[in-house]
């Protein structure tokens, strides 16, 4: 799945489930590599009984029993077996559209199983009998992408004029135009039925990399015991990392990211083999289907020029100058006489931060939300009522947030919630992916029920830029706003210069793979090292083992995916600030947007919300934000400092 600072976006459960091996479907991506197994929590949590129901999602609403459940995988293991035997009957109007039909019910009924197996596994993955479940249902998708391996081949015997033809008489089957249209534009792409049917076949061998990935990462790294702040041993691991990370003590989160990351340099010749395999297996699947790169066969799926992709690290990269001042200030206000990599998460400002109740972030995010309209938050009111949302951690629970489901079920939330700023900040967010999906599955049918991960942090993102805006305008002190500010400068920092320095890397190793040069332990993180010096600047300290970070990152693992988060920032950021200026249409154009759903390739989905992707503006204007904020707290910080 896929993970960023939040969490997960909300999006197709089998997108969810499998990367890229990638077999088209009428606009769905059926793909056959599973991502890194997420991390349990760790065991001084509280079990399930002892958190009250309204606080627990409520998985009845898909299945109300486990014998429902292996009632509905044998059902859907019965369609899987029709589909098959359609075989050589799509050359008439009525032949196509009871394919198609079929499809949809096909992979609508397998979305609710693999999401129940999901969530079920999620509550508590120490559990054998949900391992197993999950474990079932990925091999489920694997049979159902073999079961339609035939199909796209098939569709583009039929000629495009004929199928216009018959769509311009049928109604039903006009529903699918964009869908079909769509496979012939990547026509050339595709392969004979028999090539289909041995990729599909190969989805779980080549899912290894990722699956060894996850399970190695997670399980068999011995990280170290280290001091916490009161002096006392503390068991490293994922999790505690990140939450040291903050820690106002500069020699617990020294140790943890150097504990953290000799772990993974220790281990570097393992990963760095997991990583340059991942990566061949994209070179495969790129050249099996006749393109030039791997970046244009990640890209074409949901036809997105390379030119977007490049355009988003030369634009950053140019404004690589004011995350240079950043680390400087950064270094100032800390008064630190060097500056590291573990320095750049810890507030600047020393304050004691209240704990926030769930309910009264509930009660904050509803009002900073309501100029999206009333529609958007009734239904935000119903989610919070009616337990859409797991929101506390609890023993074995799956780490970080997410919002997940499938097209005939309401959004699930998975929270850890905490009270920190932090924690609310997540909830509005995962939230705007609930509404992104509960608009589409509202608007569009089956076919377009989902929409691209280019799109998926727009909704999210917007929903954070107006909480931002709302505490801003009501907060109580000069601290609280510098809380605020800061919280909006590292959103920059982390989604926008981050993730474009990770995106560079991916795609640098990639075209040191495809030029035939080996991608070991030592260049992959001579490669990595490099890039982070240009983007964080002269002022930053490097230790000789922060490099092995890239070797860590599972987005690595999804194949140039993380860029999306950076442009969906950018694009949200000016959705955002046009609706904050009350300029006329914004709020209609955002809801547009979270209506279309994948009716329409993600930037003409964007054009909708007022975005052009295929200009540099939006990320120019999210640069000169940065800089703008930045202005604004170190105005505000010294102020605050004078006053004593």
């Amino acid at each position: 799945m896929l993970l960023d600072q939040k969490g997960e976006c909300a999006m197709n459960p089998r997108k969810a489930l499998m990367a890229m091996s990638t077999i088209m479907i009428t606009g769905w991506s059926l793909s056959e590599t599973a991502v890194a197994e997420p991390e349990a929590k760790p065991m001084g949590a509280p079990t399930r009984d002892q958190i009250a129901e309204k606080d627990k999602w409520n998985l009845k609403d898909i299945f109300d029993s486990n014998a429902r459940f292996e009632a509905a995988f044998k059902k859907v293991e019965g369609i899987i077996e029709k589909l098959p035997s359609l075989k050589g009957t799509l050359g008439s109007p009525e032949g196509l559209l009871k394919a198609l039909k079929l499809r949809d019910e096909t992979f609508s009924e397998l979305d609710l199983v693999i999401v129940y197996a999901g969530l079920s596994y999620h509550q508590d993955m120490s559990v054998g009998e949900t391992q197993g479940r999950w474990d079932r249902v990925q091999s489920l998708g694997t049979k159902a992408g073999e079961a339609v391996s035939w199909f796209v081949p098939e569709v583009l015997t039929i000629p495009s004029e004929t199928a216009d033809s018959w769509m311009s008489k049928n109604k039903e089957l006009a529903a699918y135009r964009h869908a079909l249209q769509d496979i012939h534009r990547q026509k050339k792409h595709f392969l004979s039925p028999r090539e289909e049917e041995l990729l599909a076949m190969a989805g779980e061998v080549t899912a290894a990399p990722g699956n060894v990935f996850g399970r190695f990462t997670n399980t068999d790294l011995d990280f170290p015991v280290i001091k916490d702040e009161d002096n006392k041993d503390l068991q490293l691991s994922s999790s505690v990392f990140y939450q040291l990370l903050y820690s106002p003590d500069r020699r617990v989160r020294r140790d943890a990211f150097l504990g953290l990351h000799d772990t993974y340099a220790s281990k570097m010749n393992t990963l760095s083999a997991l990583l340059s395999s991942q990566v061949k297996q994209h070179i495969f699947y790129a050249k099996a289907r006749h393109y030039d790169s791997s970046l244009e066969a990640a890209l074409s799926e949901p036809n997105i020029p390379v030119d977007v992709y490049r355009n988003l690290i030369a634009t950053v990269s140019k404004n690589a100058h004011r995350l240079h001042r950043y680390v400087a200030m950064r270094k100032k206000l800390m008064k630190l006489d060097a500056i590291h990599r573990y320095d750049l998460y810890v507030p600047m400002v020393s304050a004691e931060q209240e704990e926030i109740p769930y309910e009264d972030a509930v009660a904050t995010i509803l009002k900073s939300l309501k100029p999206l309209g009333s529609d958007y938050v009734s239904t935000l009111e119903t989610a919070f009522k009616s337990r859409w949302i797991d929101v506390y951690e609890t023993k074995n629970k799956r780490s970080g947030a997410y919002c997940w489901g499938a097209y005939k079920t309401h959004p699930y939330l998975l929270l850890n919630y905490k009270g920190t700023m932090n924690d609310r900040s997540t909830v509005t967010h995962e939230m705007g992916h609930a509404m992104h999906s509960w608009y589409t599955a509202k608007k569009q049918p089956y076919v377009y029920g989902d929409y691209e991960t280019f799109c998926a942090e727009v909704a999210s993102t917007v929903n954070e830029v107006l909480l931002a805006h709302y505490l801003l305008n009501h907060a109580a002190s000069d601290t609280e706003r510098l809380l605020i500010l800061q919280q909006q400068i590292e959103g920059i920092r982390t989604t926008v210069f981050r993730q474009t320095m990770f995106a560079e890397f991916e795609l640098k190793i990639h075209e040191m793979a495809e030029a035939g040069e080996p991608l070991t332990g030592n260049s992959l993180r001579e490669t990595y090292e490099k890039i982070v010096r240009r983007y964080y600047g002269p002022e930053i300290v490097l230790d000789p083992t922060a490099s092995a970070e890239c070797l860590r990152i599972p987005h690595f693992y999804r194949n140039f995916y993380v860029f999306t988060y950076a442009t969906s920032h950018c694009a949200a950021t000016n959705i955002g600030r046009r609706i904050i200026d009350g300029e006329a249409g914004s709020v209609e154009g955002l809801i547009d947007f979270l209506s279309a759903g994948s009716s329409k390739y993600p930037l003409d989905v964007l054009k909708l919300a007022g975005v052009d992707m295929a200009t540099p503006k939006p990320i120019e204007d999210t640069m000169a934000l940065f800089s703008e904020l930045l202005d604004h707290f170190e105005k505000l910080y010294e102020e605050h400092q004078a006053k004593g």
